[in-house]
């Protein structure tokens, strides 16, 4: 299971009777408001909780990012005397999404310098990186941070930290084979519960997102993997996109240069995005050179001339 926030007990709270102490209520302090904890990552496994960053202690965000719009960028022209324009593709765009951020009761002046440096330092980076906010946990934005200059009151202060969201697109924490470790409202979830392995031929592979997962011409993540045995011409098919991949390779006679087909395996047969292997070694130059793409929501596919256990395993995408 992916850890992405703090695993302390005595975590920043604004209600006491939540999380009692020894030495009873007035032994901890309380905040007039819910800090909102966010987390940052590299690689989307490994996380950092803004609450286990000791000098970000008492720097809390008050207010995390809202329900976001969605950036569509078109590609239109002008077809001869016809009305209008045609739309010749579209995708998402860079956004803006804004947390808000505030330091109370520092010691002194120095002590909330010190603590606007703790956060720019944490959040600021030449790198983009994944964030995660517990508002939403179960979807993350891969981002650079801007930090607004702090506004002083007294010994303390407020921000507004803009983050540029490079893809446009909120992504799934996890992906489809360990979803339900961060299930959650409003993520397309159907009532029952949704497979990603299967041992038989034909079956329902549901995408739950709010756009196709498309490999080669959007960059999805999609790895489809299949353990088992084929006796040659394994094909994937996706009967409600209209895409299929096959395996059929071939084998040149060292003497006369002839071609007849070998496509049979045995083992495991990895489809990484566009890149296929076989047992770890690449193996394009057997393939057709066809790409699975997944429309939204249930995708009827069939696996053709083959034998073992397949799974699909793919981050999902939503529009906030």
């Amino acid at each position: 299971m992916v850890q992405v926030f703090s695993t302390k007990k005595d975590v920043p709270s604004m209600y006491p009777f939540l999380l009692p102490t020894e030495n009873g209520v007035g032994a901890r302090k309380y905040y007039y408001y819910q800090p909102i904890e966010y987390s940052i990552s590299a690689d989307g496994k490994t996380w950092d909780s803004c609450f286990d960053i000791p000098d970000l202690e008492g720097v809390y965000c008050y207010r995390s990012p809202d329900v976001q719009p969605a950036v569509q960028t078109d590609n239109l022209k002008k077809v001869g005397l016809m009305d209008g324009q045609r739309l010749l593709s579209s995708s998402y765009d860079t956004r803006q999404i804004t947390m808000q951020v505030v330091a109370m009761d520092n010691i002194d002046e120095s002590d909330s310098l010190l603590a606007y440096d703790a956060l720019q330092r944490f959040l600021v980076s030449r790198e983009a990186y994944w964030i995660c906010f517990s508002q939403w946990p179960q979807r993350m934005y891969y981002v650079k941070a801007k930090l607004s200059a702090p506004t002083f009151t007294a010994n303390s202060w407020s921000a507004t930290v803009t983050f540029t969201d490079l893809i446009g697109l909120s992504r799934s924490v996890t992906t489809s084979v360990n979803y339900e470790d961060y299930l959650g409202f409003g993520n397309n979830f159907p009532d029952k519960k949704l497979h990603y392995t299967f041992t038989s031929n034909y079956f329902t592979v549901y995408n739950p997102s709010n756009v196709m997962i498309d490999p080669q011409r959007r960059g999805h993540e999609l790895k489809i993997t299949l353990d088992g045995s084929s006796s040659g011409n394994m094909k994937i098919v996706n009967n409600t996109t209209n895409t299929e991949f096959g395996r059929t390779g071939m084998v040149t006679d060292s003497k006369d240069g002839s071609k007849t087909k070998k496509s049979n395996f045995n083992g495991r047969y990895v489809i990484n995005g566009v890149r296929p292997t076989l047992n770890g070694k690449s193996d394009y130059l057997n393939c057709d050179g066809g790409v699975i793409v997944l429309d939204k929501g249930p995708n009827i596919i069939e696996i053709q001339n083959f034998s073992g256990k397949v799974s699909f395993d793919f981050p999902f995408w939503w529009l906030s």
